[in-house]
């Protein structure tokens, strides 16, 4: 008589035929878990699940003072990072002035994103978000460029979306754009309440670091910490 296969056996083989997910390798945490970067992602995953959810807090901007220090990379990891926990996670784009959020994931968005959200009456907030990119994941991508974007931002849709997911979500992670090109970042910030700000060395200055702490004090936002980053 034939033995049946293990429990175990046949979950390792229902993943091994799974497809692999739709995401590209800047996901370390997903493509290389073993690796230093995805292990720096664990260590600052650790310290927001315990200083900052574990408080009740639900949302936080990733900010930087310029541009092209790894801004996107770290908000999309660390998204990624809780989700893997089995935290219900959002990630927004942020950035309707050069959004690079979709770059990460092998998907076509069919929804219009943050843009069609923020520009239509009415508009539902999950009619425009992409659900179940990933287990415990959502992703509402920007959905494009505009010239609008500070008018949009700035709009009161936006807090009201944004506190609609809060509603929604263990935690919302928005992407913005660099804080020395528009006011986009210091907006996203003061509505979600909290920031994290991204770094990178031999790129960013200490000065416009503590400039844009002092812009985020003075909106009254939390500053959750400083991150280096090697991307």
């Amino acid at each position: 008589m034939k033995r049946a296969k293990p429990k175990r056996a046949v979950a390792e083989v229902e993943r091994a035929d799974a497809p692999p997910p739709p995401v590209s390798s800047p996901i370390v945490v997903l493509t290389d878990p073993m690796g230093a970067a995805a292990e720096a992602i664990g260590a600052l995953r650790t310290k927001i699940q315990s200083q900052h959810i574990h408080l009740g807090r639900r949302a936080l901007a990733i900010c930087a003072a310029s541009p092209d220090v790894g801004n996107t990379f770290v908000a999309v990891n660390l998204a990624v990072a809780l989700s893997q926990i089995g935290i219900k996670t959002l990630l927004v784009d942020g950035d309707l002035r050069n959004p690079t959020v979709q770059n990460y994931f092998d998907i076509r968005d069919t929804t219009g994103g943050l843009l069609s959200c923020l520009s239509t009456a009415n508009a539902t907030a999950a009619d425009y978000t992409t659900e179940e990119v990933l287990p415990d994941l959502d992703v509402m991508f920007a959905g494009g460029a505009t010239p609008r974007a500070q008018e949009l931002i700035a709009s009161e849709r936006f807090p009201a979306l944004i506190n609609s997911y809060l509603r929604d979500y263990e935690m919302t992670i928005v992407d913005t754009p660099a804080a020395n090109r528009c006011a986009d970042g210091l907006r996203i910030s003061a509505v979600l309440g909290f920031s994290l700000i991204v770094t990178r060395k031999n790129r960013t200055m200490v000065s416009d670091v503590r400039t844009l702490a002092d812009q985020l004090k003075k909106e009254r936002v939390v500053v959750a910490g400083t991150v280096l980053s090697s991307y």
